[in-house]
């Protein structure tokens, strides 16, 4: 038998076939799982409870977080296997729209370090892009693709439970309904909430959250697949008068308006003998998911009270150990072989070759998933979709490449602002611009502009030897203009000069993956020095004339960090060299820093160990500003630079502990830390000898900290011995 059904204007087909678990089971019984964020894992509870009751469930269907939770179901996953995945999973980097940061290459990650803002635009076709959501969504899509097993079906009558997804189209707003085709697509296709998770395009829409259009979809189930229907409705309350203070709760509150007059039209398909549900869920929002066991146990309990209604529905155990039975996911196939849809920009080829097995062998599809995630950090795609099929009796998986909107001209911008009692203060914008794809080899033009109290301008360009390869050579150019403090003792500041430094550099490298980068190269550097604040004649010998220098230059670089501005896990180590010659007088200098930076967490509280260290091997300076210490986290308690010497080595230990969150609109997180330092300065220039060794010098500093949109703000209070207490304000602090 069939009936046709118009949603959101398009007629759908539906087989009512397999309507019912099986033919003795009456009455039939549908459940409408509501959207609600986060709440929506109240769901998880519910079905707990009906279970429990032995009541077999005859469709399905759900809007939002309700798809996720009944797709799954629907499919065959258990509530045990759900509740473990969604307690295991690391939401906060899920929800962040960036792939982990340990997989990235280093050559996507190399300016986490710089302040720029978390919003990256583009440049094409002579108009400024801008991304079309908050959050990237591949890291949800594969996730829910490895729950469902990739199921997909001709007709969601066939599946263990009939299943039902609402999506809202973008362009007409009416509710899209999803009954067959790829399971994966139809939860993200009504789980995409408008600005926040990317959009879905599939079968020529737009696709958005269906709690726009129906967030109960009852008219799904109710006669047509169910007698009885129990709806779950986990949706958040409209605001009062007095709870309307701010533009984000009027944001809200327009979002709450449209959900629940659609909700009312919906509920008005209810009959006696029908039950809703609705949990009691004050104190979470649509955000909290790293609270799903909390919220699952609130839909657990929301059942009690309706036990005696429920009770009526339950079967006998042998009806219902039938009914279970046919709850068993389908386990996906070997995939042999890998296609990649053509690109505009990126080489589709490179892609293939990372994704196809090396011999041609048959791959598990949660190894190709595995390599997905690995092709996606690579930072040149909004979405990596595919679809599975046959060809001449070969599994076959198409990847559907959808290249960044906002690519493949990227711009950023960025702020650094630093503050200490002693009255120094530092403001300095940031821009760059990166154009990736060059060629087809994968050649990348990079353009950095800093302007402030230091200077800067670099462009640059890297150059694989083929595409895909880890080899490349390289070319930069840079102008930097810097303030260099001196001070004699007793923190007195004598000057402040200006060095102006050009530098052009050949050279090669290897990248190390997501580890990180080799480079070698030979550069030649003009350096010259003028006094911006105190007496020319004090530094009549260093500014008379300018230094030119021919050097070489290695450095290595391995950096897993997860993440850089609050590191809870993993690595930095650094190490530069540098051999130079002075063009004119022929004096040679040996330059080396060094730095080496682990973090190591336990529940809250996260230890951060860093080491540092920086040598004028050969004695003579010949074109480097020479080593320094001072500074927050750097010697706090004596000012920025303030220690200047031949070489110079820094320990710190840094403790920190996140206290709250703060909301998405301001940034991720507050902490409160404590720093102990310990630094030496060898060949000190200010002290009462010139030439002689500070000891180690102790001190530390406490801080109150957050991760804002804006880059890691610090304030602060710190000393050392020898130093003077001082207060820091930093946004964007260099560690």
């Amino acid at each position: 038998m069939k009936r046709w059904l118009v949603a959101g204007g398009l007629a759908l087909s539906l087989s009512l076939a397999h309507a019912a678990p099986s033919p003795e089971v009456t009455p039939r019984i549908g459940v409408v799982l509501g959207g609600g964020g986060a709440r929506g894992f109240a769901h998880l509870g519910v079905l707990r409870e009906l279970e429990r009751l032995r009541i077999p469930v005859a469709c399905i269907a759900g809007t939002s977080a309700g798809s996720l939770i009944g797709g799954m179901y629907a499919s065959g996953v258990s509530l045990d296997e759900m509740a473990r995945a969604f307690r295991a999973a690391d939401w906060e980097q899920m929800l962040s729209g960036s792939p982990r940061r340990a997989s990235v290459p280093y050559d996507r990650k190399r300016d986490d370090y710089k302040n720029y803002f978390n919003l990256t635009l583009g440049l094409r076709d002579g108009a400024i892009r801008v991304p079309r959501s908050a959050i990237n969504s591949q890291e949800i899509d594969l996730f829910i693709r490895r729950l469902v097993r990739d199921r997909s079906a001709p007709d969601f009558d066939t599946l263990p439970i009939p299943f039902r997804a609402v999506a809202t189209d973008l362009e007409t707003g009416d509710a899209v309904v999803f009954d067959k085709g790829d399971l994966a697509t139809a939860m993200r296709s009504s789980m995409a909430v408008p600005g926040v998770f990317d959009l879905v395009e599939t079968g020529g829409r737009l696709l958005v959250d269906g709690g726009l259009a129906r967030n109960l979809p009852i008219r799904e189930v109710k006669g047509r697949c169910a007698d009885r229907v129990i709806v779950v409705d986990v949706s958040s309350p409209t605001l009062k008068k007095d709870e309307i203070n701010s533009l984000f709760d009027i944001v809200a509150q327009t979002t709450n308006l449209m959900v629940s007059r659609n909700m009312r039209e919906e509920l008005a398909r209810l009959e006696p003998g029908d039950i809703v549900i609705r949990p009691e869920l004050d104190g979470y929002s649509a955000a909290d998911f790293a609270k799903n066991a909390e919220i699952a146990e609130r839909g657990r309990l929301a059942v009690a009270p309706l036990a005696a209604q429920l009770a009526e529905l339950s079967v006998p155990e042998a009806a219902w150990r039938a009914w279970q039975a046919r709850l068993t996911p389908v386990e996906p196939k070997p995939i042999d072989a890998v296609r990649v849809a053509p690109t505009r920009f990126v080489n589709a080829a490179v892609i293939e070759r990372q994704l196809n097995d090396e011999a041609g062998r048959p791959q598990a599809l949660e190894t190709l998933q595995g390599k997905l995630e690995t092709v996606f950090a690579g930072g040149d795609f909004d979405r990596l979709g595919y679809q599975l099929g046959e060809e001449d009796g070969r599994r076959v998986l198409t990847v559907t490449p959808t290249e960044r909107t906002v690519g493949p001209n990227y711009l950023r911008f960025g702020l650094d602002l630093k503050s200490s009692t002693p009255g120094d203060a530092d403001f300095t914008f940031l821009a760059a611009h990166e154009r990736v794809w060059v060629n087809r080899a994968g050649g990348v033009w990079r353009n950095d502009v800093q302007l402030g109290d230091d200077k800067l301008f670099r462009t640059s360009f890297r150059q694989p030897l083929e595409a895909g390869s880890p080899w490349f050579g390289y070319a930069s150019y840079q102008l930097r203009k810097e303030r260099f403090p001196v001070f004699l003792g007793g923190h007195v500041r004598l000057a402040d000069l200006q060095i102006d430094t050009n530098r052009l550099e050949f050279g090669g490298g290897a990248g190390l993956g997501e580890f990180g980068e080799f480079r070698v190269g030979a550069y030649q550097q003009r350096l010259s020095a003028g006094v911006r604040v105190g007496d020319p004649a004090t530094f009549e010998a260093l500014t008379a004339e300018p230094t030119r220098s021919l050097g070489l230059s290695a450095s290595l670089v391995a950096d897993q960090f997860d993440n850089p501005r609050w590191p809870r896990r993993g690595y930095y180590v650094s190490g530069a060299y540098d051999y130079e010659i002075d063009r004119d007088s022929r004096r040679r200098t040996q330059l080396l820093n060094g730095m080496a930076d682990g973090v190591y967490t336990l529940g809250d509280n996260s230890f951060r160990l860093t080491a540092k260290y920086k040598d004028n091997l050969g004695g003579e300076l010949v074109s480097s500003v020479p080593p320094t210490l001072g500074g927050f986290l750097n010697l706090s308690g004596y000012q920025q630079d303030e220690l200047l010497g031949e070489r110079a080595a820094l320990a710190r230990l840094m403790l920190y502990r996140r206290v709250a969150t703060l909301p998405s609109a301001l940034g991720s997180g507050l902490y409160v830390g404590a720093s102990l330092e310990a630094g030496k300065v060898w060949g000190w220039f200010g002290g009462p000898v010139e030439g002689g060794d500070t000891r180690w010098i102790t001190g530390g500093s406490l801080f109150v900290g957050a991760d804002t949109l804006l880059g890691p703000f610090f304030v602060g209070v710190g000393n050392a011995k020898g130093g003077q207490l001082t207060s820091y304000l930093f946004l964007g602090v260099d560690y």
